[in-house]
């Protein structure tokens, strides 16, 4: 997945870690709306491992290492088999990663990371019985929270209200000293990652808080959409009790836990029988020839289902906390590992924040759901028929989800990976060394490439809204514009570009033209009015058609019905005037 990853929109990060290595600030300067971590990791390794594709690809690889493990720590504290504890390891790591976004060189990982490593620690409280390591235990969690908080500003804030409400029930004692250590050293952590940006936190806070919201639709719509998440998941499934695809994964898992698991523990003659019956009944419920049961669909509906029970057993949690807090004599046979829920269920939230309120792609926490059920689960149950069934699903969704990722590593509006290595080539590339790419992505951007080093290198390049252009012609991106993308620039930003583009552009616009995507934008964060790239593409399209500007070369990779799109080479200078060519990709 890692190696299969290279969509035309990456380049954003290399960029923001080569300006901020040359002496740029990320937000006096650059204006960054996205917190700081990431960058500076990014920095931090191309200085170690220098900017080849094959080094870039080096964190990503921790990443998954990391996040691994932190998974397996924290499924081995439940009861259960090994073989139960790999299944319920598997699916959890599966469903985590079917955001069709999800990939390892990004920071959402690094979240993800410090959320599983700070529950793994709040679990490590219940063997601690001196107060000096009580309290350094809440240190290093502040230090986790506060990382969380400057990767992913409303995943860490969440994180650190749902490990603050964790310390509590869990510290031995000094309950309260510890809570102070832990909000201190959050606080401590964020002013420090912030200090190594370089800039002031004015400049931090004024554009990566106080102006992000506004990009996702301002601060009142942000903050409702966690609200809206559960009616929104029960509008979605409303339908699906006549929807064959979960009726067939229903009942799949049944026939995979009633007839197949039980093999795994008895083989006797009879077994063998019932499992066989059950592959059999599997293949044919499944209808392995149905290419569309490998796509998402069975995560998206049963993490629907799981959206639902999280914020069930978030209510039945915070009730029994309260009981607790009020009266803790009262409520001693509580299970308190119950309150780790209330961790996912604020990722959840949190990422609601940024999907407009809708469950689709909100699998990590799904994930974190799962690995947690068999340790920290309101309800017990005891029935081993369920059981089996529920270990079924597991499997299922398993499954599916390895299976969806090899067929889609990655996929992000008209952002899409081919199946595994399919129709990918070694390219040795003059600045970055041997990478693995797309055939198709190859041919669209090395046109382009070709025409603007053409012209000298002194020749400014400004590719919208993503750095892909810059990123593979090995130029940096015009007057420091890394990225332009409808939420995660503000209109001032767009406006200033604009301004700067009408009096004096650089001499190459790579353009990519996604209105489909643009509309989306509009319609799930401003309400369906214009954002003010529709009046940047309006400029551009004027230009182009008084002939100020020249198309020079076009391409449709990667156009699809569901979103347009079209790459456009834009020369600005009348006086070196090239011919207009067009290049054609199916999907």
């Amino acid at each position: 997945m890692i190696a299969n990853t290279q969509p035309a929109g990456d380049g954003t990060w290399f960029w923001y870690a080569v300006f901020f290595h040359g002496g740029k600030h990320l937000y006096a300067d650059m204006h960054l709306a996205l917190q700081p971590v990431f960058v500076l990791e990014t920095s931090y390794a191309m200085s170690l491992f220098g900017k080849s594709w094959l080094a870039s690809k080096i964190p990503a690889v921790v990443h998954l290492c990391a996040y691994s493990i932190a998974l397996l720590l924290l499924v081995r504290r439940s009861r259960g088999s090994d073989l139960q504890k790999a299944l319920l390891l598997g699916c959890a790591f599966f469903v985590s990663l079917c955001f069709e976004a999800y990939r390892f060189d990004d920071y959402h990982v690094l979240t993800d990371c410090f959320q599983l490593y700070s529950l793994v620690l709040v679990l490590a409280f219940q063997r601690l019985h001196t107060v000096r390591r009580t309290l350094l235990l809440a240190a290093c969690l502040g230090v986790l929270s506060g990382l969380a908080i400057e990767t992913r500003l409303n995943d860490g804030a969440a994180l650190a209200v749902g490990i603050a409400i964790a310390i509590l029930c869990f510290a031995p004692t000094r309950r309260w000293t510890a809570m102070a250590i832990f909000a201190t050293t959050v606080v401590v952590t964020a002013i420090a990652v912030v200090g190594l940006t370089g800039d002031s936190l004015h400049s931090y806070a004024y554009y990566s808080i106080l102006h992000a919201a506004g990009e996702k639709g301002g601060a009142g719509s942000v903050l409702t959409y966690p609200l809206h998440l559960p009616f929104n998941t029960l509008r979605w499934l409303r339908p699906l009790p006549l929807d064959q695809l979960l009726l067939d994964a229903l009942a799949a898992a049944a026939a995979w836990g009633f007839l197949v698991f039980p093999v795994l523990k008895d083989r006797s003659r009879a077994q063998l029988l019932k499992a066989a019956l059950g592959l059999i009944l599997i293949f044919l419920e499944l209808r392995l020839i149905r290419e569309d049961f490998w796509d998402v669909e069975i995560v998206m509906s049963f993490s629907a289902l799981g959206v639902l029970l999280l914020y069930a057993c978030g209510v039945v949690v915070t009730i029994r906390f309260l009981r607790w807090m009020l009266s803790p004599a009262g409520e001693s046979s509580w299970n308190r590992r119950e309150i780790l829920l209330l961790t996912p269920l604020g990722q959840l939230a949190s990422g609601s924040m940024s999907s407009g309120g809708v469950h689709m792609g909100l699998y990590a926490p799904i994930g974190v759901f799962i690995a947690l059920l068999p340790i920290a689960s309101p309800i017990r149950i005891k029935s081993k028929s369920v059981q089996a069934m529920l270990l079924g699903i597991a499997t299922m969704m398993m499954v599916n989800g390895a299976i969806y990722k090899t067929r889609i590593p990655f996929s992000w509006h008209t952002y899409h990976e081919k199946r595994m290595f399919q129709d990918r080539v070694w390219f040795r590339h003059p600045d970055y060394g041997p990478m693995l790419i797309d055939r198709d992505l190859l041919e669209m951007i090395q046109p382009a490439c070709q025409q603007v080093k053409a012209s000298g290198q002194n020749a400014g390049l400004l590719s919208l809204p993503y750095p892909y252009a810059n990123y593979f012609c090995d130029i940096p991106p015009w007057h420091g514009y890394v990225q332009t993308f409808f939420d995660t620039s503000s209109k001032e930003t767009i406006s200033t570009l604009m301004e700067e583009l009408e009096t004096a552009p650089p001499e190459w616009i790579f353009y990519q033209r996604q209105l489909a995507t643009l509309k989306l934008h509009e319609d799930l964060y401003n309400q369906g009015k214009p954002l003010q790239h529709r009046y940047l593409d309006a400029m551009i399209q004027r230009k182009l058609n008084q002939g100020t500007w020249q198309a020079t070369y076009r391409s449709n990779y990667d156009n699809s019905r569901e979103f347009d799109n079209e790459w456009i080479l834009i020369h600005t200078r009348k006086e070196k005037p090239l011919g207009d060519a067009t290049v054609s990709f199916g999907k």
